[in-house]
């Protein structure tokens, strides 16, 4: 496993949970672009330098509270690999909490983030990867 692509991956988790803008602006390309399961249904993708604050504020909109936790890493190629990631939080308004995996697969250019796939599934991200079983 490469060791920096994956404390890449550790680390921008840990600034996601912290809401860390400006860690996770420095980690990622300009260009990058997020694909979550989380806004998949409406169609969205968050894109450029905007895409922390409009993910933050999809996420505020549903939860009160939320947490990542970065699970199983395996490697794809040089620059990729696959990241199983849990979700759990709160839902706004309801109380009920809410806990999911999905399993992402970040692309890295120049020892940068420029992709994150999530996926409900493993064998949907092993596919997307052109990873066979």
């Amino acid at each position: 496993m490469s060791g920096t692509n994956a404390e890449l991956v550790r680390l921008g988790i840990d600034a996601t949970n912290r809401r860390d803008l400006a860690t996770l602006e420095a980690m990622w390309t300009e260009d990058g672009e997020f694909r979550s399961t989380f806004a998949a249904s409406e169609g969205r993708v968050f894109r450029g330098q905007q895409r922390f604050r409009d993910f933050f504020d999809a996420l505020d909109e549903v939860f009160d509270d939320i947490r990542l936790e970065v699970g199983e890493i395996t490697d794809v190629d040089e620059d990729r690999l696959i990241a199983v990631l849990r979700t759990s939080g709160r839902g706004k308004g309801s109380g009920v909490s809410v806990e999911q995996r999905n399993w992402t697969v970040w692309t890295f250019v120049d020892s940068k983030i420029a992709r994150i796939d999530s996926y409900m599934n493993r064998a949907e991200a092993l596919k997307a990867a052109q990873v066979s079983e």
